[in-house]
């Protein structure tokens, strides 16, 4: 079978190959599933150059980590997937843009019939990831505001249009008009990192308040201006570490913190019952019966209307180097999903 994968690390022009290689095989408790579409994440950059990323891979491996597809193997335990079209996040974050792919009963989900297979590609990890983030983790309410940094992006655009529907007020940062443009029509209040204060533009939009609840999706250099945005006795959730090299690995002032009078709500999307040697590790995922609770959550609002995937761009297996590369340029919104059946 066709997949991408990283033969050698360096810039995603020099560290993708598309090669043959043999079918997996499924295991007890596994889904293989026929793949139709798989999305691009900003991590994937990370992983080409062999630097730090959530997930790292040995060289070589397959890029790929939530697919749309049908089932069409199944191990032990897992027989009543069969001949299913899903959505799902792939083992171990590897080997979904490829022609089949393998997931784990935790990790697969119906695929919502309303969308296409390159837009349920785009959704589960954006979707599942900003629920968790929004009303697990930070208990979003009603008339709150909600500050998105990253708004433009695959999970901004999702925390974006989860807010609107809890009934917040969402204030979105991007960069440059036409990712305001973006954010706007989804129903935020748009802040332009280029050319606007954010600290200033936050205040003025609360009345000098503060955001309930902030969503960074960017980390980096500009995570404490992004702490001085929380209100007092507010909700900062960190989700996405884009622009910090190091993976959300670094430290920051924990004073800043405590003198911020805010609280911190750690996020990671995840549905498993981790053994203890993980846990002594410092990951501790949701349990599995939370991931079918938030995916029916989901496909409601999928059948209602009031959601749907961004879709920045649809592209072929020979395109993944050049769409990356856009990612890492900052010349991309939404979500970007490799069409496999383009081959």
């Amino acid at each position: 079978m066709k997949a991408v994968r990283v033969v050698r690390h360096g810039a995603p022009s020099e560290a993708l190959e598309i090669e043959d290689i043999p079918m997996p095989d499924v295991g007890p408790g596994e889904v293989r599933i026929a793949v139709r579409a798989a999305s691009l994440n900003f991590g994937d950059i990370a992983r080409c150059r062999g630097t730090v990323a959530s997930v790292m891979g040995q060289v070589p491996f397959t890029l790929g980590m939530d697919v749309c597809g049908v089932v069409d193997a199944a191990g032990e335990g897992a027989e009543e997937w069969l001949g299913r079209r899903v959505v799902a996040m792939t083992n171990q974050s590897f080997g979904g843009i490829a022609e089949a792919a393998l997931s784990t009963l935790t990790s697969v989900f119906d695929a919502p019939p309303e969308l296409d297979d390159v837009e349920a590609a785009a959704f589960t990890l954006p979707f599942h990831t900003s629920y968790l983030a929004l009303h697990r983790r930070a208990r979003l309410e009603r008339g709150e505001t909600l500050l998105v940094v990253g708004g433009a992006s695959a999970v901004g655009t999702a925390m974006i249009q989860l807010g609107v529907v809890a009934g917040a007020d969402v204030v979105a940062v991007a960069g440059g008009p036409d990712k305001g443009a973006l954010c706007a029509r989804l129903g935020a209040t748009p802040i332009d990192y280029a050319s606007d204060d954010v600290f200033d533009r936050v205040m003025e939009l609360t009345d000098g308040r503060g955001a309930d609840v902030v969503v960074d999706l960017v980390g980096g250099e500009r995570t404490e201006t992004t702490w001085t945005c929380v209100r007092r006795e507010g909700r900062y959730v960190p989700v996405g570490f884009n622009d910090d090299p190091e993976s959300g690995l670094t430290g920051r002032p924990l004073r800043k913190v405590a003198m911020g009078n805010f609280s911190v709500l750690g996020v990671m999307l995840g549905y498993t019952e981790m053994p203890l040697p993980l846990r002594k590790f410092g990951i501790n995922t949701f349990a599995p019966d939370v991931g079918q609770e938030v995916h029916q959550a989901l496909l409601a609002l999928v059948a209602a209307g009031s959601i749907r995937p961004v879709i920045g761009r649809r592209v072929s297996m020979a395109e993944v180097a050049g769409a990356l590369t856009d990612h890492e340029e900052r010349r991309t919104s939404g979500r970007t999903v490799v069409d496999v059946t383009r081959g």
